[in-house]
């Protein structure tokens, strides 16, 4: 059964994880236009991108709870009302970097409310054979902010002023939710088939949400010194900036595909996810070896592979509690965020020494570590579910 809202979830929902995420990424990009205005130094910068991904990360979780309560589409109207208030309120209020990390506090609630609505409307309105393909796009939607946050600089900052780039954010915001499709009251959530059979086990979401700590750390740690590390080792600073671009798009692309995969091979979306984690070990590796060509090669496949992780890592926790997905999600995304903020500040402490090797080598081993753990908690669902196979094989 094909849901005629189906596709309109997708692109709205895209679109307000997007809107969610820019408060952030413009933060960072749109620094140096900033501290025009008011003192907004690199210490600062870094403060304010942390409370956000550390507010993200702690009402993430109980988001998801607030969602269950009050329903998809609410959740959405509300993480988009915070998000654009905060935009606005950037834009209007913000002449301190006081004020300014304060407002991205009610941004970082927006966002963690937008990402459990989303994944509950996509859940209900999208058909089940399309849910790889769903759960990908919606994941994109980090990446393509972080693209829409470089490009604000030049198509909006330059000309206009950088406050402009906020209020843009928040029209996005308020777009996105006017135009999300209204789920039919009472409309029967849609299972997929291996869905009915996933054991709805807490245990399992949360060492999910483990694996995705450990897998966030590795990929936004390697993304916040790419453009340092590559510039140092010889790679211009305008063809190290198009490179951060390609690894953000290649990122995008790979989530939406690797989903497409998932739908069409009806292959477990756990081991999906293991394996392009595992595969990403040797893209961090090879960063290592410093030669500007290999630097670009290693780059893609982090970006291509060990990044395409997300939208199969929803996919799976909303599978394994379709009761409550947006729960689900809100405590897998709280592990999410956490990664993103102290991924950098791990790989940071070894990159202010310049100890590079043991930076990438970090990464790889934390991405190692995000494989072994999903692939020990399916290893832990078959050995759950062995029992049950058997008391219905005597019972028969």
């Amino acid at each position: 059964m094909r849901s005629p809202n189906g596709g309109r979830s997708v692109v709205t929902g895209t679109a307000l994880i997007v809107a969610g995420v820019l408060p952030g990424f413009l933060t960072a990009s749109l620094a140096p236009r900033i501290s025009d205005d008011f003192s907004f130094g690199d210490s600062t910068l870094g403060l304010a991108v942390a409370i956000f991904y550390l507010t993200c990360t702690a009402f993430s979780t109980p988001a998801g709870h607030l969602v269950e309560r009050i329903g998809a589409r609410r959740g959405m109207v509300l993480g988009a009302a915070l998000t654009a208030a905060a935009c606005l309120a950037v834009a209007a209020l913000a002449q301190s970097a006081p004020v300014l990390i304060a407002v991205l506090l009610v941004a970082g609630l927006g966002n963690a409310i937008g990402g459990p609505a989303v994944s509950a409307l996509l859940r209900r309105t999208v058909d089940t054979g399309r849910h790889g393909l769903a759960f990908g796009a919606q994941q994109s939607g980090a990446s393509i902010g972080a693209l829409l946050a470089g490009v604000a600089l030049p198509a909006v900052a330059i000309p206009f002023g950088w406050r402009w780039a906020y209020v843009v954010a928040a029209g996005l915001a308020v777009t996105a939710v006017v135009l999300a499709p209204v789920p039919a009251p009472g409309e029967p959530p849609r299972l997929a088939a291996h869905a009915e059979r996933a054991p709805h086990n807490i245990t399992s979401i949360r060492a999910l949400a483990l694996a995705a700590v450990l897998a966030s750390a590795a990929g936004v740690g390697f993304i916040a010194f790419l453009v340092t590390y590559s510039i140092d080792q010889g790679i211009g600073e305008g063809a190290a900036g198009l490179l951060l671009g390609a690894v953000s798009l290649a990122a995008t692309i790979s989530r939406v595909g690797l989903g497409v995969i998932a739908d069409r091979s009806r292959a477990d979306p756990l081991r999906l996810a293991a394996l392009t984690l595992a595969g990403s070990v040797a893209g961090y590796l090879l960063l290592i070896a410093g030669e500007p060509a290999v630097i670009v090669l290693a780059a893609l496949i982090v970006g291509s592979i060990g990044w395409s992780w997300p939208g199969t890592l929803t996919l799976a926790v909303v599978f394994r509690r379709p009761e409550a997905p947006a729960w689900a999600v809100g405590v897998m995304m709280s592990g999410l965020f956490a990664g993103a903020a102290g991924g950098p500040l791990l790989v940071g402490l070894l990159a202010e020494h310049d100890h590079f090797t043991a930076a990438w080598s970090l990464c790889a081993g934390l991405a190692l570590a995000a494989a072994a753990t999903i692939a020990l908690t399916r290893r832990f669902e078959a050995a759950a579910a062995a029992p049950v196979d058997l008391e219905a094989r005597g019972a028969s």
